[in-house]
């Protein structure tokens, strides 16, 4: 007797001790029915955060206190602890007042007299979400402006790039850009063998179009001039504006007879463009001289050839190609 007695008092100190801690802990604190959601005791952390007293809710279920945002989550809570002890989930509760809380709760399950019973710790973390929320849409807000700011300036780069490389009148490469294209052409004639040509033209008589007309015209002039080499040259081929009204071609893999073939379909094109079109009065021909690579000279003196041989083209009357002598 004296024994089942000392068993009962320790017993009761035990409850006595979990009860104390149920109670005193400052987070929300409940004990209920598992599968059915009553209530069985509350704690102070509760009330404060829901705002119901443990009187009102005691007896109660959670579903009539619609306590759940999520009723889902009570399900697999339910479902889930009786195959395992304890579990953690982020979920919401809704207060008394409408309110919803984020909270983070550590759930466990025993059973007692036959019947499954829950334990819930839960704790608020409103401000923790929303500041992860801010500094989320923050961190958003940064990268978007991060990339908007990095793509405005790879274009304005990009800008850069195509003003140092391209003639900004006409779209095509500019003097820096030809300098490089034919370094680069000579270069590989020298490697491959290959030929390659160099055609210097201008328009013809086009001091007299600026003279009487206006720069305004002569611009819009100098614009279809070079649409209409973009238009006739061959793909493989490149063209830059030397100055004025002064383009240069580089011709690939063509030399000779080959050369001065592309180079008259591009002559016959201005001939027959409607120059009148732009302002009365106007009729425009082209002249050019042409010098292939050669093995014992330079980029600059064949381009030299070439400008000696759009002289002779203009001696000779104008609208017409010349093939420039092969280097002494």
């Amino acid at each position: 007797m004296k024994e089942e007695t000392a068993h009962y008092g320790s017993a009761s100190a035990e409850v006595d001790k979990y009860r104390r801690v149920f109670h005193a802990t400052p987070d929300y604190a409940t004990f209920s029915n598992l599968l059915t959601g009553v209530f069985i005791d509350v704690n102070p952390g509760f009330e404060r955060l829901i705002g119901y007293t443990r009187e009102e809710v005691v007896g109660r279920t959670s579903a009539s206190i619609d306590l759940w945002v999520h009723p889902h989550h009570r399900e697999a809570i339910a479902e889930q602890l009786q195959r395992t002890d304890a579990m953690s989930i982020e979920t919401q509760f809704r207060g008394r007042n409408g309110d919803i809380f984020d909270v983070e709760a550590s759930l466990a399950s025993f059973r007692m007299d036959g019947e499954f019973l829950l334990v819930a710790i839960a704790r608020d973390v409103t401000a923790r979400k929303r500041q992860e929320l801010e500094l989320q849409q923050y961190k958003d807000s940064l990268e978007k402006l991060v990339a908007q700011r990095t793509a405005e300036l790879e274009s304005a780069m990009q800008k850069l790039k195509d003003l140092a490389a391209h003639d900004e009148l006409t779209g095509i490469g500019n003097r820096r850009d030809l300098n490089f294209h034919l370094g680069l052409e000579h270069r590989n004639f020298h490697r491959s063998g290959l030929p390659s040509s160099i055609a210097v033209f201008d328009l013809d008589n086009f001091k007299e179009v600026n003279d009487r007309l206006g720069h305004v015209v002569g611009d819009e002039v100098i614009r279809v001039f070079a649409q209409l080499i973009r238009q006739t040259m061959r793909d493989v081929d490149y063209v830059a504006r030397y100055g004025g009204d002064e383009f240069v071609l580089i011709l690939k893999g063509a030399s000779g007879d080959g050369a001065a073939a592309s180079l008259g379909r591009i002559r016959e094109a201005v001939l027959a463009y409607p120059w009148a079109a732009l302002t009365p009065g106007i009729a425009l021909t082209t002249s050019i001289g042409v010098a292939s690579f050669h093995m014992n000279e330079t980029a600059e003196q064949t381009f030299r050839r070439a400008d000696k041989a759009l002289y002779r083209a203009k001696q000779d009357g104008r609208n017409r190609i010349v093939i420039a002598d092969n280097p002494i």
